[in-house]
Protein backbone atom coordinates (compact mmCIF):
# COMPACT_ATOMS: atom_id res chain seq x y z
CA UNK A 1 0.00 0.00 0.00
CA UNK A 2 2.96 2.32 -0.57
CA UNK A 3 2.03 5.62 -2.18
CA UNK A 4 5.26 6.95 -3.66
CA UNK A 5 8.52 6.09 -5.36
CA UNK A 6 10.31 7.43 -2.25
CA UNK A 7 8.61 4.89 0.02
CA UNK A 8 9.60 2.05 -2.31
CA UNK A 9 13.13 3.46 -2.59
CA UNK A 10 13.50 3.22 1.20
CA UNK A 11 12.62 -0.48 1.10
CA UNK A 12 15.14 -0.96 -1.70
CA UNK A 13 17.82 1.05 0.10
CA UNK A 14 17.46 -1.07 3.24
CA UNK A 15 17.49 -4.33 1.28
CA UNK A 16 14.06 -5.08 2.73
CA UNK A 17 12.43 -6.33 -0.46
CA UNK A 18 13.07 -8.94 -3.14
CA UNK A 19 9.89 -8.34 -5.14
CA UNK A 20 8.21 -4.94 -5.48
CA UNK A 21 4.44 -4.69 -5.97
CA UNK A 22 3.90 -1.09 -7.03
CA UNK A 23 0.53 0.22 -8.12
CA UNK A 24 1.06 2.86 -10.82
CA UNK A 25 -2.08 4.91 -10.04
CA UNK A 26 -1.24 4.88 -6.32
CA UNK A 27 2.40 6.01 -6.72
CA UNK A 28 1.71 8.85 -9.15
CA UNK A 29 1.13 7.31 -12.56
CA UNK A 30 3.09 5.75 -15.38
CA UNK A 31 6.08 8.12 -15.19
CA UNK A 32 6.58 7.46 -11.48
CA UNK A 33 6.21 3.72 -12.07
CA UNK A 34 8.97 3.86 -14.69
CA UNK A 35 11.24 5.71 -12.23
CA UNK A 36 10.63 3.00 -9.66
CA UNK A 37 11.23 0.29 -12.25
CA UNK A 38 14.63 1.82 -13.03
CA UNK A 39 15.53 1.71 -9.32
CA UNK A 40 14.37 -1.90 -9.08
CA UNK A 41 16.30 -2.91 -12.20
CA UNK A 42 19.47 -1.33 -10.80
CA UNK A 43 19.16 -3.66 -7.78
CA UNK A 44 18.11 -6.63 -9.97
CA UNK A 45 14.74 -6.88 -8.18
CA UNK A 46 11.62 -8.54 -9.50
CA UNK A 47 8.40 -6.59 -9.86
CA UNK A 48 4.83 -7.82 -9.65
CA UNK A 49 2.64 -4.76 -10.25
CA UNK A 50 -0.42 -4.65 -8.04
CA UNK A 51 -3.97 -4.31 -9.36
CA UNK A 52 -5.03 -2.46 -12.57
CA UNK A 53 -3.62 -5.14 -14.87
CA UNK A 54 -4.88 -3.24 -17.92
CA UNK A 55 -2.20 -0.61 -17.18
CA UNK A 56 0.40 -2.84 -15.59
CA UNK A 57 0.62 -5.44 -18.35
CA UNK A 58 2.18 -2.75 -20.56
CA UNK A 59 4.53 -1.50 -17.86
CA UNK A 60 5.57 -5.02 -16.96
CA UNK A 61 6.30 -5.75 -20.63
CA UNK A 62 8.80 -2.88 -20.61
CA UNK A 63 10.66 -4.29 -17.58
CA UNK A 64 13.79 -6.27 -18.55
CA UNK A 65 13.61 -8.75 -15.65
CA UNK A 66 10.69 -11.12 -16.12
CA UNK A 67 7.79 -9.60 -14.12
CA UNK A 68 4.58 -10.96 -12.68
CA UNK A 69 1.20 -9.26 -13.24
CA UNK A 70 -1.85 -9.83 -11.07
CA UNK A 71 -5.12 -10.72 -12.76
CA UNK A 72 -8.55 -9.97 -11.30
CA UNK A 73 -11.56 -11.56 -13.04
CA UNK A 74 -13.94 -9.43 -10.99
CA UNK A 75 -12.79 -6.33 -12.94
CA UNK A 76 -14.20 -7.75 -16.20
CA UNK A 77 -17.41 -5.65 -16.01
CA UNK A 78 -15.31 -2.48 -16.37
CA UNK A 79 -13.93 -3.27 -19.85
CA UNK A 80 -15.53 -4.91 -22.89
CA UNK A 81 -12.10 -6.16 -24.03
CA UNK A 82 -10.25 -9.00 -22.33
CA UNK A 83 -6.54 -9.34 -21.74
CA UNK A 84 -5.28 -12.40 -23.54
CA UNK A 85 -3.82 -14.99 -21.19
CA UNK A 86 -2.15 -17.92 -22.92
CA UNK A 87 0.24 -20.47 -21.45
CA UNK A 88 0.26 -18.61 -18.12
CA UNK A 89 1.29 -15.30 -19.70
CA UNK A 90 -0.57 -12.09 -20.48
CA UNK A 91 -0.16 -10.87 -24.02
CA UNK A 92 -0.33 -7.25 -25.11
CA UNK A 93 -3.10 -6.31 -27.49
CA UNK A 94 -2.52 -4.46 -30.73
CA UNK A 95 -5.33 -2.02 -29.93
CA UNK A 96 -4.29 1.64 -29.52
CA UNK A 97 -3.22 3.10 -26.18
CA UNK A 98 -3.67 0.76 -23.25
CA UNK A 99 -5.88 -1.40 -25.46
CA UNK A 100 -9.05 -1.11 -23.40
CA UNK A 101 -12.11 1.08 -23.29
CA UNK A 102 -14.51 1.63 -20.43
CA UNK A 103 -17.73 -0.37 -20.53
CA UNK A 104 -21.12 1.32 -20.36
CA UNK A 105 -21.41 -0.04 -16.81
CA UNK A 106 -18.12 1.63 -15.83
CA UNK A 107 -19.18 4.88 -17.50
CA UNK A 108 -22.35 4.85 -15.40
CA UNK A 109 -20.15 4.79 -12.29
CA UNK A 110 -18.15 7.87 -13.32
CA UNK A 111 -18.96 11.54 -13.08
CA UNK A 112 -18.47 13.72 -16.17
CA UNK A 113 -18.49 16.94 -14.16
CA UNK A 114 -18.54 17.85 -10.54
CA UNK A 115 -19.70 21.21 -9.24
CA UNK A 116 -17.52 22.46 -6.42
CA UNK A 117 -19.04 25.18 -4.35
CA UNK A 118 -17.07 27.80 -2.49
CA UNK A 119 -16.94 27.60 1.27
CA UNK A 120 -19.33 29.96 3.04
CA UNK A 121 -18.02 33.47 3.67
CA UNK A 122 -16.94 34.20 7.22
Amino acid sequence: MLTSVAEHAELIRHGAVDILQPDAPRIGGITQFLKLAALAEHRNLQIAPHFAMEIHVHLAAAYPIEPWVEHFDWLHPLFPERLEIRDGRMHLSDRPGLGVTMSEQARAWTVAQEKISSPPAR
